[in-house]
């Protein structure tokens, strides 16, 4: 699985620092590993005291999370001291793990968090190791000593930030003067000015929220610009809502408990299938996995993936989450299904082999298929098709083929009365393969 190591804060009003870590990356389906730097005294109203945690048990913290695996990417946001920062810095370069900073100098009330050794620490042994470094415009001025106040200003500061070492500058500007909620971004060579709406909200641990994002599509694998691109996106559909809503990032839509266990189930498959199928399954086309509401007559209950899972040489990745409302082939599939049998409500397409199929039903799974060229004109090819099948057999089988036709990929679908037994189906299929 997918994991950024996150060392930061802990805010026990679970608004900033880890806690708002730890939400925008389970937002992409990604494993944080939170190793707290700094204990905290504050609430969503004041900050009045923070402790750094001592060295060596920092250390010991780092130690029992490499032992489990190298993190794909570290996250870091508030680091306490001068001796930890230095420290981490080596211990994550020696570990050869790319690094995102977001230099936190004080809290969003106003409280330092900073001396001068640290500072120094940030210049000298961060900045150099960091693929992006993530500043306000606030921080930016106090580690330039520039004054930023607008996209124009920020575009200095960003070059005299990038001759610090790092690989990328991000200065986000959410407290401009002007042009407030353009985000201003540098990679050596070109500058991105990446726009958004001005919202008037008092939304707390924003600077956090949007550096762990970006370190969940680095991880994902998107190199450093469409990172960003990808995390400001989220970032700004999360800020609209918080200011709608309260004073939490909120990532999702609020969800009935019937759609919120629909959407943890699609969500658990996803990360099986990202963590057992092999990128020879993939289709050309890419492959979905949808479980629908009992009853469901339409997109709008059914859960698919809003970004189709894609074959990157031997593995399989998707930048998608869980979505309602999002019209699919295999949620036409479902919906086909469950018109002859209402517990079929789970379904995944599969690239077609004839050698798939065969082991397929040497296993025992039930297999219909239909052929493109009898499909009556003016009908949808999901819905007929699926339904010729299903006659064909005589019930609704564990899959469902055709062969093609013009312009149309061979598929197989894979179906089951949820996601748990699709996956069961599903390492069924891949035991065959291995």
């Amino acid at each position: 699985m997918v994991s950024v190591l996150c060392i930061a804060g802990l805010d026990p009003s679970g608004h900033a620092g880890l806690s708002a870590d730890i939400r925008a990356l389970e937002s992409l389906g990604i494993k944080a590993l939170p190793i707290a730097s700094v204990l905290t005294v504050q609430n969503s109203k004041s900050f009045s005291e923070f402790q750094p945690v001592p060295l060596e048990l920092i250390k010991k913290q780092l130690s029992a999370v490499l032992e489990d695996g190298k993190p794909d990417i570290a996250k870091l946001g508030i680091l306490g001291t001068a001796e930890i920062a230095s420290y981490v810095a080596e211990a994550l370069s020696k570990a050869d793990i790319p690094i995102i900073t977001d230099p936190v100098l004080s809290s969003s009330t106003g409280y330092s968090l900073v001396d001068e050794e640290l500072m120094e620490a940030y210049k000298n042994d961060i900045f150099p190791v960091a693929s992006i470094i993530t500043p306000n415009s606030h921080e930016a001025s106090v580690i330039t000593g520039l004054e930023v106040t607008d996209p124009e200003s920020a575009k200095i500061a960003c070059q005299h930030l990038y001759d610090m070492g790092p690989k990328a500058v991000l200065i986000k500007g959410g407290h401009f003067a002007s042009g407030r909620g353009t985000d201003v971004l540098y990679d050596g060579t070109d500058f991105f000015e990446l726009k958004s709406q001005e919202i008037n909200a008092d939304i707390r641990g924003t600077g956090c929220t949007l550096s762990s994002l970006i370190a969940g599509y680095m991880a994902k694998g998107l190199e450093t610009v469409n990172a960003v691109k990808h995390a400001k996106h989220d970032f700004t559909k999360a800020f609209m809502r918080s200011s709608q809503h309260g004073n939490n990032m909120k990532f999702h839509e609020s969800l009935s408990p019937e759609k919120a266990e629909i959407w943890h189930s699609v969500n658990k498959a996803k990360t099986e299938i990202l963590d057992i199928m092999p990128s020879s399954l993939i289709a050309e086309v890419g492959n979905n996995i949808v479980f629908a509401l009992p009853g469901a007559s339409g997109p709008d209950e059914i859960c698919s993936l809003d970004s189709r899972l894609l074959a990157k040489g031997d593995h399989v990745v998707t930048l998608g989450m869980p979505v309602f409302g999002r019209r699919s082939h295999v949620g036409r599939v479902v919906l086909a299904a469950m018109n002859h049998d209402s517990k079929m409500r789970s379904a995944m397409n599969l690239k077609y082999s004839d050698a798939l199929i065969s082991q397929m039903e040497e296993l025992g799974f039930k297999v219909g298929s239909y052929s493109r060229a009898e499909q009556p004109e003016d009908s949808s090819s999901m819905e007929w098709g699926t339904g010729k099948a299903i006659s064909d057999y005589g019930a609704v089988p564990d899959v469902v083929y055709d062969q093609g036709g013009v312009g149309k990929e061979p598929m197989i679908r894979l179906l089951a009365r949820n996601p748990s037994e699709l996956i069961d189906k599903l390492r069924r299929a891949i035991g065959v393969l291995s």
